[in-house]
């Protein structure tokens, strides 16, 4: 069985919480599943049963319910293997427990040629379906029979991907359908025909759609692979990810923190974090959570079970004990157990709450997917069935899966029909302590508003303002406000009641219903500019993601009144992305004098990214520049410069630039005085050299500052400073950063003055050093030469760096180092000869006789410049910490055939310079002045204008072949390191 790679391992699910159970101990075979509920733990007073298992579904990915309480499921017969040519075998199925025993007794194939099929909701007459690259709609006629599918949008993504799929449809409050895309699942979405230039891009994150004015939004942007999503009782967004933080409050308009890869709009400089400031696994291996650890005791049970969730229902139901009342269930994948998260509100927004884990499955096939809540207030789970976290892409079981019913001591079951009832029925249903009625009720209430069937809309709407005019308690009102929006009778006298209402949750909701409708008029556009001057954090931190909506005078209305109160740091890039798309150096003399500080700095980014407009704009800020009294002030407005000039061409310098550079000289502070230098070396002023150049031979001086010295100086290419580096080959502080930024300059001297000094480097110098002598034609046949001769053993020369100097495309020089270093051979055509020789070699018993502390030292030496473990390394690749790591067969996969599944963000990119020099790495981020570039040993700002030829290659940086330059008892040491499961000191070899 095939286990997948790394790189596309720690793409799919992410992080867990507290009860105790026993640890389920791996097995061939999952728990029967007509016993498997009997086997799951949880708190006194709740059952588990089987609802639907095999034969009857598998594959199960999603479920909904319709309007009587019977379950539509998704059965996924598509993964792996994504149809590419519209015909699939997926089913949606109608499964409905008639006797109320919690078992389902009747059921109905509704699809059995669905493609690619991900997830589901139902409303609107029909069934929504996410079928990759579509949005379905798909009509329910009489007798459940399918009509014929509507395509809605299409642009999704699953050619690029495998699990990043979009997914997870639910009706939110405001009447729009919503879902989630993941990071890899690059797409542009727009109704069929439109062309690219006018469709929405969206890669993670959360999107909507309106069912009746067929409009697509992109909600916010950042994350991994969302796969789960549900509001509160307050209206708000909540989804769970994968491989970073679990659990994200999302705010429409916001921008994210992402696993990797730039944000959707290159000037966001900032993105907001997670709601929770703990993780479900403990550190270390995650796949301790399935082994005996330390004392007996699983290492990741007591923090919550793993680091990959999916699903996400918010308990708004009457069955469960009221503490479970808004919070947050979610599927832990490695945990095989559903975690469950606190809700708390904060002033500016929300907190996740660690709880106990609420389901114990005590079975290893255990794979939670979809989580949602029926009509008797039950918890339903999908069950994934299978052995891998991330299922494995050959040998996928597509025999099994179940949904289990999870309910409280005296649940009832319900039978009716919400679609039947009367508009006055559906109004009273807004008061339930049900929310699963509530939302129901209210999605038909926007059906018949929509067709025109209301009875009497007059007296719906009557009676709706009544209660929320009368209601106290906040939930109860807002969705009374909501249905009314539902129906589309939100006036601007009701919004400008609700926009002082003492609950900001009140307030928000007016804000966002307001601005919702597509024409707002101009007294709702007025109250809703007025509300900027709103006193609490999350008001506006929400308003501000609703500034776009309004146009530019009251926009400028709103935004003004947010940016004079200080905001903590997520609402300052909420403010920031509101007037970022508007922005100029009129906003930027008086965002200087305004109390949100980090505005000034991203401003002067913008305000200098674009060459265009750069002169004027750059004369403009060093004047306000000049004008800064406060050092703090000073250092906002020079990060700005630094970061948006950084790789950029400027041709002459700005004027009183000289003036405000002697003031800069004199600072106190350290910061101001080195951030001038920066800067002031970037615009070419060559007093900055001078100031460099001594910083350089200044021993007093901090090695650090030293250090970025070198690289500063070295980004300016000075003719003979090739000569300063090389002196410093003696400097046992400076020799690494002297090494790598003699890549930089074509001196002939180079290559010998790095040979002989070679000796006396460290491991990681050596890298550097191999690596320099890579980096250039005329470098790489000395570095040939020095292993011929044996000066530079053919071990220091690792797979990537001999591909580095094939990409030199120097016929005689590949040729000769095949003869001197030998050839490349792709991993993947003798993996399996591979596998089982090291299989052989690397027995339990013989690992057991490494010297751990050795494999560390080797980490340091192959794995460390592009990989982080237990804290220490480069986040370029992978974090390897929470990997699979202490399966062997996965640790083989990876290593002997690391390109087999990699994204496009980790592969290798080939740039070929203007100074003659081949740079090989990863992109991190990409302007148009310049591309910063991940090599295995530096991170490097490219000016585009450099670039002058630039290959996408199909490899992993992870280089193939990393056992063979290594002697049998270090790759046992490497390999016991990669296993660990927690830190160990450094060996003294």
């Amino acid at each position: 069985m095939r286990t997948i790679s790394l790189a596309a391992l720690l793409l799919l699910f992410a992080l867990g919480s507290r009860l105790t159970a026993a640890e389920p101990a791996p097995n061939n075979k999952p728990i029967p599943a007509k016993e498997a509920a009997g086997k799951m733990t949880l708190p006194d007073g709740f059952t588990a049963t089987l609802f639907a298992g095999e034969p009857d579904i598998v594959q199960p990915i999603a479920f909904t319910f319709d309007d009587r309480g019977r379950m539509w499921v998704v059965e996924c017969l598509s993964y792996p293997k994504w149809s590419k040519d519209g015909k699939g075998s997926d089913r949606v199925v109608i499964l409905e427990d008639t006797d109320g025993n919690g078992t389902f007794d009747k059921k109905t194939v509704f699809l059995d040629n669905g493609v690619n099929l991900s997830g589901i909701e139902i409303g609107f007459g029909g069934v929504w379906l996410c079928s990759s690259p579509n949005l379905l709609f798909v009509p329910i006629l009489e007798g459940d029979k399918p009509g014929k599918p509507e395509v809605k949008l299409d642009g999704w993504n699953m050619i690029d991907t495998k699990h990043n799929i979009f997914n997870s449809l639910v009706w939110g409050p405001d009447g729009w359908l919503y879902g989630c895309n993941g990071i890899q699942a690059k797409a542009w979405v727009g109704a069929p025909g439109t062309p690219k230039d006018k469709r929405t891009y969206l890669d993670c994150g959360v999107w909507r759609y309106h069912p009746t004015r067929n409009t697509f939004e992109a909600v916010a942007h950042g994350t991994t692979n969302p796969f789960g999503l549900d509001f509160d009782d307050y209206g708000e967004l909540f989804i769970t990810n994968c491989v970073i933080d679990h659990l994200f409050h999302f705010v429409p308009g916001g921008h994210y923190e992402r696993m990797y890869g730039q944000d959707a709009n290159p000037h966001v400089y900032g993105l907001m974090k997670s709601c929770v400031d703990y993780r479900h696994w403990a550190g270390g291996d995650w796949t301790t959570s399935r082994t005996t650890g330390v004392g007996g005791k699983p290492e990741h049970s007591d923090a919550g079970g793993g680091h990959a969730h999916s699903g996400a229902a918010i308990y708004l139901t009457d069955n469960f004990p009221a503490e479970y009342r808004n919070t947050l269930f979610t599927a832990n994948i490695h945990g095989n157990r559903l975690n469950n998260d606190g809700l708390e509100r904060t002033k500016s927004g929300y907190k996740g709450v660690r709880r106990k884990d609420f389901l114990f499955a005590n079975d290893s096939w255990f794979r939670g997917i979809c989580v949602k809540t029926g009509p008797e207030g039950g918890l339903y789970v999908s069950d994934w069935c299978d052995t891998g976290e991330c299922h494995n892409y050959d040998t996928v079981d597509a025999t099994n899966g179940r949904i289990y019913r999870v309910v409280y001591k005296g649940a009832k079951p319900w039978r009716g029909d919400v679609s039947k009832m009367t508009d006055d029925e559906l109004v009273k249903l807004q008061s339930s302590t049900n929310d699963w009625f509530v939302r129901k009720a209210r999605r038909v209430l926007q059906e018949r508003a929509a067709a025109g069937k209301l009875v009497s809309q007059i007296e719906t709407t009557r009676s709706l303002r009544a209660m929320m005019t009368n209601e106290r308690d906040t939930p109860r009102k807002l969705r009374a406000i909501w249905a009314i929006h539902a129906v589309s009778q939100l006036t601007a006298g009701d919004v400008q009641a609700l926009a002082k209402d003492s609950d900001p949750a009140i307030r928000i909701q007016a804000a966002v219903l307001a601005l919702d409708d597509p024409e707002p008029s101009k007294m709702v556009r007025e109250i809703v500019s007025f509300m900027g001057a709103d006193e609490v954090p999350s008001v506006r931190r929400a308003l501000a993601g609703q500034a776009h909506r309004l146009d530019g005078y009251y926009r400028l209305g709103l935004v003004s009144l947010l940016l004079k109160r200080p905001a903590d740091p997520e609402t300052a890039l909420m403010l920031w992305y509101a007037i970022e798309p508007t922005v100029s150096t009129a906003d930027l003399k008086e965002l200087a004098t305004l109390p949100n500080p980090l505005l000034t700095e991203l401003a002067v980014r913008k305000l200098l990214s674009d060459s265009g407009t750069r002169t004027t704009n750059l004369t403009e800020c060093v004047a306000v520049l000049s004008k800064v009294d406060s050092d703090a002030g000073r250092a906002l407005i020079l990060r700005g410069m630094r970061d948006s000039l950084s790789g950029a061409k400027v041709t002459a310098l700005p004027p009183h630039w000289a003036t405000v550079y002697a003031d800069l000289m004199t600072s106190k502070t350290a910061e101001v005085r080195y951030l001038g230098d920066e800067v002031a070396l970037i615009l070419g002023d060559p007093r900055a050299v001078a100031t460099l150049r001594a910083r350089v031979s200044d021993t007093r001086t901090p090695t650090a500052d030293r250090q970025t010295a070198i690289r500063l100086l070295a980004q300016r290419k000075l003719p003979d400073f090739a000569k300063t580096l090389h002196a410093l080959l003696d400097d046992d502080a400076l020799r690494g950063t002297a090494i790598r930024a003699l890549a930089g300059f074509a001196d002939a001297d180079t290559p010998a003055a790095i040979i002989k000094a070679y000796p006396k480097f460290t491991a990681l110098e050596k890298t550097d050093a191999v690596q320099t002598l890579a980096a250039r034609a005329g470098f790489a046949k000395e570095l040939l030469d020095a292993i011929e001769k044996g000066h530079i053993p053919r071990a220091d020369v690792p797979v990537v760096t001999a591909r580095q100097v094939l990409a030199l495309n120097d016929k005689g020089i590949s040729e000769r180092l095949e003869k001197v270093w030998g050839k490349i051979t792709p991993a993947s055509k003798e993996r399996v000869a591979l596998m089982k020789k090291w299989k052989g070699v690397l027995t339990e018993d013989r690992l057991a006789k490494a010297d751990v502390g050795h494999g560390r030292v080797l980490f340091a030496k192959h794995c460390a410049s592009c990989h982080k473990m237990f804290g220490e390394g480069q986040a370029v690749g992978p974090e390897l910490t929470g990997s699979q790591r202490t399966n062997l067969d996965y640790v083989l996969e990876n290593v002997l055939d690391p390109s087999a599944v990699v994204p496009r963000e980790y592969q290798m990119v080939n740039f070929t310079l203007a100074d003659e020099r081949v740079v090989g790495g990863i992109v991190l981020r990409e302007t148009k002045d310049a591309i910063t570039v991940r090599t295995v040993n530096d991170t490097l700002t490219i000016p585009t204008g450099d670039v002058l030829t630039r290959k996408q290659t199909p490899v992993s940086i992870m280089p193939e072949g990393l056992f063979d330059q290594m002697k049998p008892d270090e790759v046992r040491d490497l390999v016991a390191y990669l296993r660990a499961k927690e830190q160990v000191p450094l060996s003294k070899k």
